[in-house]
């Protein structure tokens, strides 16, 4: 597939369309050296590498690229309101023939920068609802790539755009160091038409059980083996004392009947008390009457008795009866206030006797009850024993998850092991020296018309303490590598073009480039022979004064960018 052109439409009329054909595609700045120094300082630049971005864009990469600078990473505010205000819609259209649109083999990419229900995503005139789906559904269609294969539509075309570090510098590791070793092993057998079992998706399971492993073993099973034991004892033991105890189903009533006896002994007591009071104080008042007798002084009495008789004739009541008739009043008094007392000492006698009575029940009904046990008892056993039950569970369950992800730690061993089998055996290694082989026909011979330094591509195998995987490198035929790293980048993507295309294994036939300005102009030049000549697309922005005089031809330019006519017109 090639690109056929780039559309940008701002508030819903057409910017520009840039139209692609095969060979070289330039993207030219023309600012002038004397304006470089402001647009340093403005940061300010024509939009010549947002040209790359915006295509990269349609492919499913993240949109704060265009709107970012790769340098101090802070957002232009600018280009990110004029996108969104503009309502900016990217169109790309590709196609089998790179130098006229194919209607057989049209491909149409939009996409806008909008969200909610105003985003537009969508590839043949089909909407695609999730950003990540988006660049699935190209790998899709364009590669036969599914959604949960590996290596993802993204990693496999790394080495097609390459607008950004690592991929600017880096011929093979154009992913950065995020994959891991077995995720570049995938991709690498993917590219060189090696048709293996992913090894990836079980070395990432194995990866993520062992660090889950990990996490359980925190306490060792051994450890936790110890305190099932315990715990088993421990419930064993509460499980006896509570066989062992001895409840009283009426316990509850015989509390009342308790409560109610001291209750029935005070009240029993207080009357007691109350009768043996009254008791006391009629005694007491009996006898300071009876007392009254003894302070009658009889002698002066009968003398005053006599001196009465002198005065008054014909008293009728002689001393003596005077005498009598005091003492039977007294008689009479201490009587009358002692006619209770029967009473009351047999009020005292039955309340002593119900007292020892009350004294002798509660005596019992005590004794009864401090032989058995209150469910407040079997309450406490009971909330023992489910403490206990708790923590065996949470040990077992431990124990049980540790045996588990051992379990299938050994299984993914096993499995790897199979695949490793056929992986690392004889023939996948002379098959894997064939297709290298092949490939570095077309490098070898790249690398060396380009600046005479023939490379190539090699491995290894290597292994940690976890795996064994492939290793695939770079090296120098003659061994005198002068560092011409983006040299030695082109020829390995215009290379691996050409191998892909004899191998049948899917492949776009672009290249985007940033940054080769840095190349010396003869190594531009070879780099644009040899697109023409194997009908490959190369695009890439670059400076007028940076660009060499036998490239600087109207066919190979696309697009012209100064800093009056920048990319969106701003």
């Amino acid at each position: 597939m090639y690109i056929n052109q780039l559309e940008i439409i701002a508030a819903g009329k057409e910017l520009r369309c840039i139209k692609f054909h095969s060979g070289l595609n330039l993207i030219v700045d023309q600012t002038l050296p004397s304006e470089m120094k402001d647009m340093v300082n403005t940061g300010n630049g024509v939009g010549k590498t947002t040209v790359l971005r915006l295509i990269d864009y349609c492919f499913g990469k993240d949109a704060k690229k265009i709107y970012t600078d790769p340098e101090s990473g802070e957002t232009l505010s600018d280009v990110k309101d004029y996108l969104t205000e503009q309502r900016v819609l990217i169109r790309l259209t590709l196609s089998e023939n790179a130098d006229e649109i194919e209607p057989n083999s049209k491909y149409v990419i939009e996409r806008n920068f909008l969200s909610g229900k105003q985003k537009i995503q969508m590839i043949n005139g089909h909407q695609v609802s999730r950003a990540k789906e988006f660049p699935q559904k190209i790998g899709a269609d364009l590669f036969g790539i599914q959604p949960d294969d590996k290596p993802t539509f993204r990693q496999v075309t790394g080495r097609t755009f390459r607008i950004d570090s690592p991929a600017i510098d880096n011929t093979l590791k154009f992913l950065g160091n995020f994959p891991n070793v077995t995720e570049y092993e995938t991709l690498f057998m993917y590219l060189f038409g090696i048709h293996l079992p992913d090894r990836t998706p079980i070395v990432q399971q194995l990866n993520t059980e062992r660090t889950f492993l990990k996490r359980l073993e925190a306490t060792p099973r051994e450890q936790l083996t110890l305190e099932l034991t315990k715990n088993e004892d421990d419930i064993e033991l509460a499980k006896q004392k509570r066989a062992s105890l001895n409840i009283d189903p009426e316990y509850d009533t015989k509390i009342k009947q308790l409560d109610e006896l001291k209750y029935q002994q005070t009240i029993v007591a207080n009357k007691l008390t109350a009768a043996k009071l009254r008791y006391s104080l009629i005694k007491d008042a009996q006898q300071q009457i009876e007392e009254t007798k003894s302070f009658v002084n009889t002698e002066e009495l009968k003398a005053l008795y006599g001196e009465a008789q002198g005065l008054i004739e014909n008293i009728q009541i002689s001393f003596e009866q005077l005498v009598a008739y005091n003492n039977q009043m007294v008689n009479a008094r201490s009587e009358f206030i002692g006619r209770e007392l029967p009473q009351l000492e047999a009020q005292i006698r039955k309340l002593r006797v119900e007292l020892t009575n009350k004294k002798r029940e509660i005596g019992d009904l005590t004794e009864a009850l401090a032989g058995t046990n209150t469910t407040k008892d079997l309450e406490q056993i009971s909330e023992v024993l489910g403490q206990l039950y708790e923590t065996k569970g949470r040990v077992s369950n431990s124990i049980e998850q540790i045996d588990r992800s051992r379990d299938k730690v050994t299984e993914l061993q096993h499995s790897l092991e199979d695949v490793d089998g056929s992986a690392f055996s004889e023939a996948t290694h002379d098959l894997i020296h064939q297709q290298l082989q092949k490939f570095n026909r077309y490098f070898s011979t790249m690398s060396e018309d380009m600046y005479g330094e023939p490379y190539g591509v090699t491995f290894e195998q290597k292994s940690d303490s976890k795996k064994r995987y492939y290793s695939f490198y770079v090296f120098s035929y003659n061994n005198s590598s002068s560092g011409k790293k983006q040299g030695e980048i082109a020829a390995f993507d215009l290379g691996y073009i050409q191998f892909a295309r004899d191998e049948n294994i899917p492949v776009l036939d672009f290249i985007l480039y940033d940054k080769k300005e840095l190349m010396h102009g003869n190594q531009l030049v070879k780099i644009a022979e040899e697109a023409e000549q194997q009908q490959i697309q190369i695009l890439f922005p670059i400076l007028s004064d940076k660009l060499p005089s036998k490239l600087d031809e109207p066919a190979n330019i696309v697009l012209r960018l100064s800093q009056d006519d920048k990319l969106f017109r701003f």
